[in-house]
């Protein structure tokens, strides 16, 4: 991966005080500190440097310099981890350049002792002492520079690696890349196979959302996250049954609400600006983990959530470039991590190699906030006050005693005008979510605003006003996120002479109804679409006056054979949930069922049978627990017997215990 700048300004990383972790497994927030070199991966060691050096490549495998070290469990007892430009004993010594290029290279490791380094088994070798190229390019410049790994996973006895074929390297963190694809192993990683049309092809302005992935086994599906080339873009989400990876129609993308067969139906599930992303699952902590870089804030950043969709939780900083300058990737081994360890490889340009790392991770005392950085405390000097953004006049107060807790807050200060801290955060569609936040003001402030708004300035989903504010006071707003994917929250005020307020302790939560859609209001035709889905014959009726509220029900009818309304929704492994749902049928009624179970026609986690007709809307409900799952199919539906049957349903809701 190119880089060519070095940061000069600093960064603090800010350690949140250690908390006792919750019960393995229960899905608590955690966020990471004391970040530590472990061992060197590859390279020769320089004068000076006391590290371990176990796989000494330059002499073993004349691997000099390189970077990234993608590491994934392929089975047997090993893990594969995968190097992008690789320079040989011709090596300008600074940064990806001089002789011995090869574009990608792949070692194998059976080392399960990571607190005393990362050694290799072998690395996959053309020649004695050599590491092969495995996937070729044809190195030239606007054409195909170099072809650079991002992911890989293996199923079954087979291998996969998501690669992109960059085209041209631009400014630091901009690059262009021709397509992603995929290719695939089927003896041990020696030799490899560029698949013809599993490829996600840029376009023109160079902004294809899967250019870049990682994967994640889960539940029978890959997952496939991903951004577009370069490290501007925020994450979308894919996923695929796991044997089909190779089948770019088999491939569902993440709408907001569900899984669409339309690639440009993608809405983001995490706000980038992101860069070589890394996704593994924490089994002792029941928690997803994402790394990447943001350059805007010079740190690799983490975050948690308890399902592959999210919510995400807001970035936390896991390792900062005033503590290791150049840094860039944090490629999470899928080995050693426990509920208070994580490790990762991690690049610096200088001196283009990579290292094992190991952070600590302790709960986090913000939960389930969806916001970045929402009490200040990580806030760097950097040349953009990333994840916050300023309008008009704005920044940071550090350690200047003026913040509610920690040390520092947010401000805004001006004469004039419109001035505001601002942060854009996902969100799903049609959802009820919190916004809360502590503000203070000067005594002539008589127009100040906290709320969320649509994107860049976009329409108001709702605000709270205030006037002169002489202590820290909370403000709490309550809105619907309505067809937006992405909203951005705000603390401002109007200006008239000089005029400021001061924000600390913001947070963003989610609330309720877990369901998308509940009331089918938003469905745009009489067929069911996303997140809404038909099991034979079932669609949506629009106000046609069948509803219990609101214009528009779902509704199912048939002669025979089964026919339901489902959605998938995620959920939390090892936790009970309630689902009700209103359902009225037709007098032939004699066999319905309302309940949730596995994905893709699994076992039936519960369900309330209904075998009697109901002649007006009744309220059906049922508890369940999600067992291993992380998402469930809810259903209502109805067996029919060669005789016109039918059901509505209407206000369905999931609610965690």
């Amino acid at each position: 991966m190119r880089y060519t700048r070095t940061w000069k300004r600093t960064l603090r990383l800010h350690v949140m005080p250690a908390l006792a972790l919750l019960m393995a497994g229960s899905a608590g927030a955690v966020t990471p500190t004391g970040v530590t070199k472990v061992s060197r991966v590859t390279g020769a060691t320089p004068a000076g440097e006391v590290l371990p050096n176990p796989n000494q490549t330059h002499s073993n495998y004349e691997v000099y310099g390189t970077d990234l070290g993608i590491v994934w469990d392929k089975g047997g007892g090993e893990v594969f981890v995968l190097f992008g430009d690789t320079f040989g004993a011709g090596w300008c010594g600074n940064g990806g350049c001089g002789g011995g290029w090869r574009s990608n290279v792949l070692a194998r490791s059976s080392d399960t002792a990571l607190a005393n380094g990362l050694s290799f088994s072998t690395m996959i070798q053309d020649y004695a002492r050599h590491a092969k190229e495995i996937l070729p390019s044809r190195k030239i410049d606007n054409d195909e520079m170099t072809v650079i790994p991002t992911a890989g996973v293996t199923v079954g006895s087979r291998h996969y690696i998501h690669y992109m074929s960059v085209r041209h390297w631009g400014e630091a963190g901009t690059w262009q890349t021709n397509y992603a694809g995929i290719a695939y192993s089927d003896d041990n990683g020696q030799n490899w196979v560029k698949h013809p049309t599993a490829r996600w092809q840029n376009n023109a302005s160079w902004t294809n959302n899967f250019q870049m992935a990682a994967f994640v086994k889960n539940g029978g599906f890959v997952y496939m996250y991903a951004t577009p080339n370069g490290r501007r873009g925020n994450v979308h989400l894919a996923r695929v049954p796991e044997g089909s990876l190779l089948d770019i129609n088999a491939y569902r993308y993440w709408d907001g609400n569900g899984w669409s067969t339309s690639q440009a139906a993608a809405r983001p599930v995490a706000i980038g600006i992101a860069g070589e992303l890394s996704v593994s699952y924490n089994a002792a902590l029941g928690r997803f983990l994402m790394t990447y870089l943001n350059e805007h804030r010079q740190a690799i950043v983490m975050r948690d959530a308890a399902t592959p969709t999210g919510p995400w939780s807001g970035e936390k900083v896991l390792a900062s470039g005033s503590a290791f300058p150049g840094l860039y990737n944090a490629f999470i081994h899928p080995w050693g991590n426990t509920a208070t360890e994580l490790y990762f490889v991690m690049s610096q340009w200088t001196p283009y190699n990579t290292f094992l790392m190991r952070a600590t991770l302790t709960g986090d005392t913000e939960g389930d906030n969806l916001l970045s950085e929402p009490s200040f405390e990580t806030q760097a000097a950097t040349p953009v006050m990333a994840p916050w953004y300023v309008q008009g006049q704005a920044g940071i107060d550090r350690n200047l005693f003026s913040a509610r807790t920690g040390q520092d807050n947010g401000f805004v200060r001006n004469n004039s005008g419109w001035n505001a801290l601002k942060q854009s955060v996902v969100v799903q569609p049609y959802t009820d979510y919190t916004l809360r936040g502590w503000v203070r003001t000067s005594s002539n402030n008589t127009a100040g605003y906290f709320g969320a708004r649509g994107v860049n300035n976009g329409p108001v989903l709702s605000e709270r006003a205030f006037g002169s504010l002489p202590g820290y006071t909370e403000q709490v707003v309550s809105f619907n996120s309505g067809a937006n994917s992405v909203v951005e929250v705000y603390g401002g005020l109007w200006a008239n002479g000089d005029t400021w307020l001061q924000l600390d302790d913001v947070s963003l939560t989610r609330v309720g109804n877990l369901v998308a859609q509940p009331g089918f209001e938003q469905q745009p035709s009489t067929s069911a679409t996303s997140p809404w889905y038909a099991d034979g014959n079932a669609g949506i009726d629009r106000g046609l006056g069948f509803a219990r509220t609101g214009a528009n029900n779902a509704w199912a009818r048939n002669t025979q054979g089964w026919n339901a309304i489902k959605q998938e929704v995620a959920v939390t492994p090892n936790t009970r949930y309630t689902l009700t749902g209103w359902v009225k049928t037709a007098g032939a009624h004699t066999d319905g069922y309302f309940g949730a179970r596995v994905l893709r026609g699994g076992p039936i986690l519960n369900e309330v049978p209904f075998t009697q007709p109901l002649g007006s809307y009744t309220r059906l409900s049922v508890t369940f627990d999600s067992g291993s799952n992380h998402s469930v199919e809810l259903f209502a539906g109805m067996w029919a017997h060669g005789t016109d049957t039918w059901i509505q349903v209407d206000d369905v809701s999931l609610t965690r215990e």
